[in-house]
């Protein structure tokens, strides 16, 4: 091998590491968007969060800690299930 293939050769190398290390980070990004996926309207999600703080702590002094944790399971299954019903009917 002479010089110019030598540096021919470290050239593709080079530049083949560059591609891998690009695909590497949009396989990375990728997988942090199904992981974290991006909140489209934070405005409402802002809004919608500090109301639900509100009304916790208004109800946990009424109800009680342990009562308001059931309360609280229970809303959560329901609305799991009620999102496993919306995300089966949009699929038909």
């Amino acid at each position: 091998m002479n010089r110019e293939d030598t540096a021919r050769r470290k050239s593709l190398l080079a530049a083949q590491a560059h591609l891998q290390r690009i695909q590497a980070r949009i396989a990375w990004h990728d997988v942090m968007e199904v992981v974290s996926p991006p909140h489209l309207t934070p405005a409402r999600g802002d809004r919608a969060r500090s109301i639900a703080a509100v009304l916790i702590g208004i109800a946990v002094p009424v109800f009680g800690l342990p009562r308001m944790g059931r309360i609280l399971r229970a809303l959560s299954i329901g609305m799991m299930i009620m999102r496993v019903v919306r995300g089966l009917r949009s699929r038909r």
